[in-house]
């Protein structure tokens, strides 16, 4: 086996009268050794991941290969066996799982110690407290005990995930697969789990497929990288391999230098908007702005102490960490959001908020009716707005094919979704719409293109942005000014021209730090 934990030759997956999802490729995983594989959203990543832990049902997927084996010692185990009895030993003794949404991992009936106890039961580990709190321990928990005690609820996204990791490792597994482990996380707590998977690879010597779209972190942190596209694996060496890196690593420093292209213009479609806005006037003025919520442990704030002003046509980008209080404010301005105290000034018209002010969210699956087709949720705004827009005026503009418009939610990818979000949010007439997260689980090259639009909405439609991220590469790109949140307060407000600065604060330093992967 040449010292490989896992190898395999020649793999192809398919679904029964269906495509390819693989074809013909070769995959290696050594010892100590972390692989990243690299593939665009919908490319067929998870699939992979899925096949090595043997959770493709036969009934819907076919495999062929010349090869698919593991091997650790004595121990050789067959990655296309039939028999579930084999499969359960290989599972529970040599390969783990890291799933990408820690909170659907979890159960949340039961506290974190007994569903780490739980995996140690059906591996043989030893079943004690002890035992978990290494785990626990080893994984960078701080609080151990506590969070023994804990409900996945009451963790943070870095917490939770850790308790992931801590499960995962509790059957001492040689093969670790993590798939997108870190995607719903904030810089920090991304760095900080992906050096934990740099330390667990040193200290115990397993095997780690490194699953992601961010091909900045797959190169930081792997020691070899595999592209997957087109259905194949690509080597280092591969030509092809090589030249769509290239273009990813351009589009990326693109970004970093805010390289700005020229923006077209569409003659077919002018908004017109529900409030006579006047360019630089202005639209919001908070000051000491609180939100709070009761908790078991008294009241909680959201939001501390929020003041700033924003002007028509402006573009805000408001960054920070993962509970830094950035959907919240996002809520305070579009009215979702009503339990605050202090001064909220905005155009005193009624229904203004209403009328004049969109969301578009991070999640876009989520935020559409399954049983409507993408063309009648969007037309439902227009309806209900009465503003005139054609259904296909506004997916020309977001650069969708009009046909498009028949397809179900479920049948488009995640780029085209968004783009409908942003088409039905332009469909009331806004003067100012705001993105929530809205690019976060895209991969680059479709995060770049909706970038693009949303600059294109700003600079040509002249409508209002507020760009809520804790990507401040994305925010550094697109916005005028930036507000750090950090612990519900504002930290750092500066033009975005100052990010830079030896005067910002090392809050927001630490941000372009962990973005960047220096």
């Amino acid at each position: 086996m040449d010292s490989c934990l896992v190898k395999i030759k020649n793999l192809s997956v398919s679904v029964l009268g269906g495509g390819d999802l693989i074809c013909g490729s070769d995959f290696l995983i050594r010892p100590g050794e972390t692989v990243g594989l690299f593939g665009d959203s919908g490319s067929g990543k998870s699939v992979f991941s899925l096949f090595l832990l043997g959770f493709l049902k036969r009934s819907v997927f076919s495999f062929s290969g010349d090869e698919a084996v593991f091997s650790s010692g004595d121990f050789l185990f067959d990655f296309f066996s039939k028999n579930q009895k084999e499969w359960d030993f290989f599972r529970s003794k040599y390969i783990s799982l890291v799933f990408q949404n820690p909170s659907t991992s979890l159960n949340p009936s039961i506290t974190c110690g007994e569903q780490i106890i739980e995996v140690l039961k059906k591996t043989g580990g030893k079943k004690t407290k002890e035992n978990c709190l290494l785990l626990l321990s080893e994984v960078g928990i701080v609080f151990p005990e506590k969070t023994f005690y804990s409900f996945p609820h009451e963790l943070s996204g870095g917490q939770k995930q850790r308790v992931v990791i801590a499960i995962s490792l509790a059957s001492n597994p040689s093969v670790l697969v993590a798939d997108e482990p870190t995607t719903a996380l904030d810089p920090s707590v991304q760095r900080s789990i992906l050096d934990l998977f740099s330390r667990l690879k040193k200290n115990r010597k397993i095997g780690i497929v490194l699953i992601s779209h961010n091909i900045d972190l797959i190169r930081h942190y792997s020691d070899r990288i595999v592209v997957f596209r087109g259905g194949v694996f690509l080597e280092d060496s591969d030509a092809e391999h090589k030249k769509h890196l290239s273009f990813l690593s351009k589009i990326s420093k693109k970004i970093k230098k805010k390289n700005h292209s020229s923006l077209v213009d569409f003659d077919f479609y002018k908004p017109s908007f529900n409030y006579p806005f006047i360019k630089n006037m202005l639209v919001f003025n908070l000051n000491n702005i609180f939100v709070s919520f009761n908790s078991k442990g008294g009241v909680f704030f959201a939001l501390k102490n929020i003041s700033f002003s924003f002007n028509h046509g402006g573009c805000l980008g408001v960054v920070g960490g993962s509970g830094s209080g950035k959907t919240t404010l996002g809520r305070v301005l579009c009215g979702l959001e009503k339990n605050y105290s202090g001064s909220f000034f905005y155009p005193k018209k009624e229904r203004f908020l209403i009328n004049n002010v969109q969301m578009v969210y991070q999640d876009s699956y989520y935020s559409f009716n399954p049983k409507y087709s993408v063309g009648d949720s969007v037309s439902e705004i227009i309806s209900l707005y009465n503003s005139g827009c054609s259904v296909d005026d506004l997916f020309n503009i977001v650069s969708l094919d009009v046909s498009l418009k028949n397809y179900f939610p479920h049948e488009l990818s995640g780029g085209q979704k968004q783009r409908v979000s942003i088409a039905r949010a332009l469909a009331s007439n806004p003067g100012v719409i705001i993105f929530d997260e809205s690019i976060s689980a895209l991969d680059l090259g479709v995060q770049f293109s909706i970038l693009e639009l949303i600059r294109f909405i700003n600079c040509r439609l002249g409508i209002s942005v507020v760009f809520i991220s804790h990507d401040i590469n994305s925010v550094y790109y697109l916005c005028s000014e930036i507000a750090v949140l950090k612990n519900g307060s504002i930290v750092d407000f500066f033009k975005t021209n100052k990010l830079f600065s030896s005067t910002r604060k090392n809050y927001t330093k630490s941000l372009i730090s962990d973005s960047n992967f220096l």
